[in-house]
């Protein structure tokens, strides 16, 4: 990690969205890769005081990842107010202002907000139609009078979804497909496939996506003869959590196999047995297929940026709700503030 060059994209970021957490405490996760990072924009944007949960985890052990997270505190000046815990009863999380939604924060649910501050906020790291009710209860949130808002990703400091594309060509260009006269399938529905579409074809490919909420699907004709004549597959599904190849789904395993046994396939995000195709001799990246509603991979892949902007204008929304939680405002008002006064801002479609 490129530790200089993330120092200089966190603090451009928080010029950028005018992040400022003075008085505030945090509550987030501190991770392993560039997710090591959000404690550190929070305390560089001025937290008072920032409590990272963390845990043991296939990506590191809680102890390695406390210290790596210290260090780097340290060695940016903020570990004074950076403190790394272990135990989700820990008192401390009671004193938090804000609250993320990240990865080791998880699951907040009835018995996890309960033990909040009235006031708390909670932003979402990510679009609100990505919301998971596993991950939070978001109708106890409302029972609580916890304002919850989503961050705006097609805000034109973040276009995170164009990074999609990106992905998609690294994990080809990684896996020996050149792009570049390559005949490429990408299943997926809206922004997900729309950018991963325009990168990879811009790239130099013949490109064909398929639509798994149309009415055939992976079954139709079209889609099997596009299948049998690709390279690489893509699968970029995040809005449908329908098995789409596997058992029982649009496509067996077997049956791709049988149609393109030479086929890569890459995983994104979408409903996909990857442990099946494998038993096939499908030749599949990542090693591990993510479940629906999850990524295989984020957009940290490509770099540090996407995460650290996303991140940073996260933070900017908990800013916001929080500001106006505290001034007494209610969460209906403390929401509707925030949608007011930043693009950056995101409600729930039903609100």
């Amino acid at each position: 990690m490129n530790l200089t060059r993330c120092r200089r994209l966190i603090d451009g970021a928080i010029a950028t969205f005018e992040l400022d957490l003075s008085s505030r405490v945090l509550l987030t996760e501190a991770a392993t890769n560039y997710y090591m990072l959000t404690p550190l924009i929070a305390a560089l944007a001025g937290a008072e005081q920032v409590y990272a949960l963390t845990r043991n985890s296939s990506y590191g052990t809680a102890e390695k990842i406390r210290d790596e997270t210290t260090m780097l505190a340290r060695r940016w000046g903020v570990d004074a107010r950076i403190e790394v815990l272990v135990d989700r009863t820990d008192r401390r999380i009671e004193e938090a202002d804000i609250v993320t939604n990240l990865g080791f924060v998880r699951p907040l649910d009835a018995a996890f907000l309960a033990r909040l501050k009235p006031t708390v906020a909670v932003p979402l790291m990510w679009e609100t139609w990505e919301w998971r009710p596993e991950d939070l209860d978001l109708a106890e949130c409302r029972r609580l009078g916890i304002p919850v808002l989503g961050t705006n990703e097609h805000h034109p400091e973040l276009s995170t979804f164009r990074y999609i594309g990106h992905i998609a060509l690294k994990l080809l260009l990684e896996s020996d497909i050149e792009v570049l006269k390559s005949r490429i399938v990408i299943v997926g529905s809206g922004d997900f496939a729309a950018e991963a579409s325009a990168t990879v074809r811009a790239a130099g490919a013949h490109v064909v996506v398929l639509d798994p909420r149309e009415r055939e699907g992976l079954r139709s004709d079209i889609a099997r003869e596009s299948l049998r004549a690709a390279d690489a597959l893509v699968v970029v599904e995040h809005h449908t959590r329908e098995m789409l190849i596997g058992t029982p789904g649009q496509l067996e395993a077997h049956e791709l196999c049988q149609l393109n046994p030479a086929l890569v396939i890459l995983h994104i995000c979408g409903n996909v047995d990857g442990q099946a195709l494998r038993q096939w001799g499908m030749w599949c990246r990542p090693s591990r297929f993510a479940p629906p509603g999850c990524m295989s991979v984020a957009t940290d892949y490509v770099g540090p940026r996407p995460l650290i902007d996303l991140h940073t204008a996260g933070l900017k929304v908990g800013e916001i709700l929080a500001g106006a939680r505290l001034r007494g405002l209610a969460r209906e008002e403390a929401e509707s503030l925030a949608l007011a006064v930043s693009p950056l801002c995101q409600g729930f479609p039903e609100a």
